[in-house]
């Protein structure tokens, strides 16, 4: 089974390309919810109408899909910007 660590160190991988950071780095990982082979992601972008909401959703799916025991990923994004809790 997918550890939250494995997860966390997966998505360090994906960068967003504009800031050249990790979303991990950049705290848009918000939630990870792993029930056996099922993860669920919740994420935020870095601005509201950030150009990237295509691009960086299609990248964490394929960083989560490649880990060993991942059988169904469901990724949810939230619109607004993100906040540094």
């Amino acid at each position: 089974m997918t550890s939250r660590e494995e997860i966390l160190k997966a998505l360090d991988d994906v960068i967003d390309p504009e800031l050249g950071q990790s979303i991990v780095k950049m705290n848009l990982v918000r939630d990870i919810q792993i029930d056996g082979g099922i993860v669920r992601l919740k994420t935020t972008l870095t601005t509201p109408f950030c150009p990237l909401a295509g691009y960086l959703p299609s990248k964490i799916r394929e960083r989560v899909e490649q880990l060993d025991g991942v059988e169904s990923r469901r990724l949810a994004e939230r619109a607004s910007a993100s906040r540094r809790e």
